[in-house]
């Protein structure tokens, strides 16, 4: 904390400086960077659209960008993409009997599952090769991953056949209380056409001198009764009547059940393919296949998703695990196509075409088997061909023309098909531009002209810094006289912010610059800020020769509030910060609790930080402070 602290501070504290240019400055010319290293947009501004979503790595032939998920990637110049891309072509190529084991088991895991297997897709031996699969280290536990799945959607379909024999099973029971009710209700039909035939005659007097027993002896119907009317029969309505809501719930779950089943399985598909492993796409959606044998493929996800777009908006067809088998298939053609092209350029050494089609076959395909098993050796002369290309960059940037044209070479030697022109426009337009600011200068400076003559020398070491000319223009000056020399090296040393060697030189450069209205004050100023700054060392010194470090540091952090770019300040203070945690940390502390408004705990901490340093004047003041606010009346008093 206390380094990250007088690191800030060396940095962005303060905006004072030791010397403070005019407010006013001409607005700065544009650098050769800026008009030559720029990456193409596509036309009219805006991102051109894959037709395939954002799922799906698409490369733009205009910008040479690449668009994956929903984000756009410089195929050849990203330092992240770069960053991945160097590494791999630094790797070995997969060559080994592992590999060659591994691409093996996968392919005879398509092979088994396949419907052109001899004898039908084989599903367990399929499964059983997953296992294998897994424990390569290539695979990423991927194998595993699908192996588990496919578990948790065998499991939900042997669940689901178990209710299905259950509900058989009361589809039988069903139908025997039909069956037993229609003979028990046939039954009693008949025992009431027979009734009237075999009652007595006699019945109705019978029953009338019984005095009033209207239903059989005073039973309650159906308490006792027959057929229809009995309680078996109404029993077994009853019993009908809960097997038809039992199914029909059995039947839901089970469609629960094989919709989640499903969901979790395509889940898992989807997830191969965003991470660009097709072969684990084609293997899961071949198992697919066999575990859902409903004829159901289409894809469960969010239709307002990118993914439901690639399909509906880009191929114009529902999402279905088919068209996903189908994709991952092309995007393994597109793959292994990118890769024949890279190495048929590379054949031909147009390293230039060479290195964006592998950069872009490597975003797209990074684990396939033709990327992964390309020589260490071709890689490495695309290496080559793009570190050379990343120092030309670096050396226009810098705007070292001599450099980069040396560069320009040696990539038209290396690569058949290297495009200079650009560099070499740029090249060629900005050394001539230094040029011809020189031959301005030396006009301006046989006629007297000074000031044009520094602002035309000014101009040509923007444009380009290490121009061999801007040597032999000095020593054409030098024999000129001494005081147009020292006059450019006071201008060179205050742009650069070198005022410790402007104080160092101040007796050589003083005369050269005596009487200019613009360049004496700034000298005047630097001088000053300078002196104060020493003078501050100069304390401090004394006072940490005498034990009295917080002293001393609290001597330079004064004056560092007003100069916090002066290096040797700056070194004294974080030489010292070493030995002065305790009270740095204190005061911190302080004006934190006081800025929160927390003022007995503010005081109590400047109170440490006084019992550390008995002369510190930041204590002492936040003293004053705290106890102006804790006690306002004694303070008006005092006042």
């Amino acid at each position: 904390m206390k380094s990250l602290r007088l690191l800030l501070c060396t940095t962005a504290l303060a905006t004072a400086q030791v010397y403070t240019p005019p407010t006013e400055q001409p607005a700065a010319k544009p650098g050769p960077e800026e008009t030559v290293i720029k990456h193409d947009q596509p036309e009219g501004g805006q991102k051109q659209n894959s037709p395939f979503g954002n799922e799906l790595p698409f490369a733009d032939p205009k910008s040479e960008n690449v668009y994956f998920n929903g984000h756009s990637f410089a195929a050849t110049d990203n330092r992240m993409v770069a960053m991945r891309f160097e590494r791999y072509l630094n790797e070995p190529e997969e060559s080994t009997s592992t590999s060659a084991d591994y691409r093996q088991t996968i392919r005879d895991i398509l092979e088994r599952i396949s419907p052109h297997h001899a004898g039908g897709p084989d599903f367990g031996a399929g499964v059983r090769l997953l296992a294998k699969a897994s424990s390569y280290t290539a695979d990423a536990q991927l194998c595993d991953s699908l192996s588990q799945a496919i578990y948790t959607a065998v499991l939900a379909k042997n669940d689901i056949k178990s209710t299905k024999e259950l509900n058989s099973a009361m589809e039988e029971e069903r139908a025997r209380l039909i069956r037993n009710e229609d003979l028990e209700a046939q039954a009693a039909a008949a025992n009431q056409k027979m009734a009237p035939t075999t009652s007595p005659k006699g019945g109705g007097k019978k029953n009338g001198g019984g005095g009033g027993g209207g239903a059989s002896g005073g039973v309650l119907p159906g308490a006792s009764g027959t057929g229809t009317d009995s309680l078996a029969y109404v029993d077994a309505q009853k019993r009908i009547l809960e097997i038809d809501a039992m199914k029909k719930g059995m039947q839901a779950k089970s469609e629960i059940q094989i919709m989640d089943a499903k969901i979790q399985y395509q889940a898992l598909m989807l997830q191969f393919f965003m991470q660009r492993r097709f072969e684990h796409v084609l293997m899961a959606s071949r198992f697919y296949n066999q575990i859902f044998r409903d004829g159901d493929s289409k894809l469960y996800i969010d239709k307002k998703s990118d993914m439901n777009k690639l399909f509906s908006d880009g191929l114009g067809t529902s999402p279905t695990v088919g068209a996903l088998d189908a994709m991952a298939s092309e995007a393994i053609r597109d793959v292994d196509q990118g890769v024949e092209a890279f190495k048929f350029l590379a054949d031909q050494k147009e390293y230039q075409s060479a290195s964006k089609r592998l950069s872009e076959t490597y975003l797209e395909g990074e684990f396939m088997p033709s990327v992964k098993s390309l020589p260490r050796e071709t890689k490495r002369k695309v290496l080559k061909y793009t570190q050379e290309g990343y120092k030309l960059i670096a050396a226009l940037d810098a705007k070292d023309y001599t450099k980069a044209k040396e560069l320009v070479e040696e990539l038209k030697g290396m690569s058949n098909d290297f495009d200079g022109n650009t560099a070499e426009a740029a090249i060629a337009t900005y050394t001539r531009v230094s040029d011809m600011h020189i031959t301005q200068a030396k006009v301006a400076a046989a006629g007297g002209d000074m000031e044009t003559t520094q602002k035309e020398i000014k101009a040509a070491m923007e444009v380009w810094p290490q121009n061999p000319k801007l040597v032999e223009f000095d020593k054409a000056v030098e024999m000129k006289g001494e005081l147009f020399v020292n006059r450019n090296d006071f201008d060179r040393l205050l742009s650069e912010q070198n005022y410790r060697e402007i104080q160092k030189r101040q007796y050589e450069l003083a005369p050269a610059i005596r009487g200019d209205a613009r360049r004496e004050p700034a000298f005047k100023e630097v001088l000053t800020n300078l002196t104060k700054i020493d003078v501050a060392l100069g304390k401090a010194d004394e006072f940490a020769k005498n034990g009295q470090e917080y002293a001393a540091w609290e001597q330079l952090a004064a004056v560092r509030k007003d100069f916090p770019d002066d290096p040797q300040l700056g070194m004294h203070m974080e030489q010292l910060s070493k030995n002065v945690g305790e009270f740095t940390h204190a005061l911190d502390k302080a004006e934190q609790l006081e800025k929160r408004g927390e003022i007995g705990s503010s005081l109590s901490w400047y109170l440490k930080a006084r019992s550390m340093n008995s002369r510190s004047d930041l204590a002492r003041e936040g003293i004053d402070r705290m106890v102006a606010q804790m006690l306002p009346e004694k303070s008006s008093d005092k006042n």
